[in-house]
């Protein structure tokens, strides 16, 4: 089994039936973008372009596994923020890490959601800990995947708030396959594994 069948095996675990995945390498030859994306990245160095270019590829493949039409003529463009601009009712996120991207969509009406992937040998960066804290590990963990859970849990809130999240401010749990967080007054939470030599944590939430 290959590391990106892995990966889309273990993001099939995380997630309930209905949810589409796509999992590529980056190694892959991306499809051409559309003139509407290749707006986003005109300055990009050829890296970031390929990059850009599957990861717009990951995303409408997982788009059409969770169900949804979308015309291979309607662009995905990035907002200002960054983000993919999604036709309206589709809920999807993305994640480049080490070798790969992944991409995690939404059947109609399913709960918004996030998605990070994280290479497990990654060193930790200076003051990652002190950034990301507070948090508590639960068993055997790392603080890139404490990271990595609240990454998710970010990218599933912010379509619904528009929130920029202060690490800080979100106390987390992270258990030995879940995790959860306070975000003000509200819960929120997700699960993660282990494969292919990369942490992988999902994150939904309704709102």
């Amino acid at each position: 089994m290959s590391g990106a069948q892995a990966l889309d095996a273990l993001a099939r675990r995380l997630l309930p039936v209905g949810y589409g995945c796509a999992v590529l390498p980056l190694t892959a030859e991306p499809e051409p973008l559309l003139p509407e994306e290749a707006e986003a990245i005109t300055r990009a160095v050829p890296k970031r372009r390929r990059e850009f270019a599957l990861g717009r590829m990951a995303l409408r493949v997982a788009i059409r596994r969770a169900g949804h039409d979308l015309p291979a003529v309607r662009p995905i463009p990035a907002r200002p923020d960054r983000q993919p601009d999604l036709p309206p009712g589709i809920r999807a996120s993305l994640s480049h890490g080490g070798d790969y991207c992944i991409a995690i969509a939404a059947p109609p009406g399913g709960a918004s959601v996030g998605v990070d992937l994280e290479p497990c040998d990654r060193g930790v960066p200076e003051g990652l800990a002190e950034t990301i804290m507070p948090f508590r590990l639960d068993g055997p963990a790392h603080p890139l995947l404490a990271f990595c859970a609240k990454e998710a849990m970010f990218k599933a809130q912010y379509p619904l708030t528009g929130r920029m999240l202060d690490f800080r401010e979100v106390p987390a749990v992270i258990g030995p396959q879940r995790f959860r967080a306070c975000m003000g007054d509200r819960l929120i939470g997700g699960r993660w594994g282990q494969a292919a030599g990369y942490w992988l944590a999902v994150s939904l939430w309704r709102g």
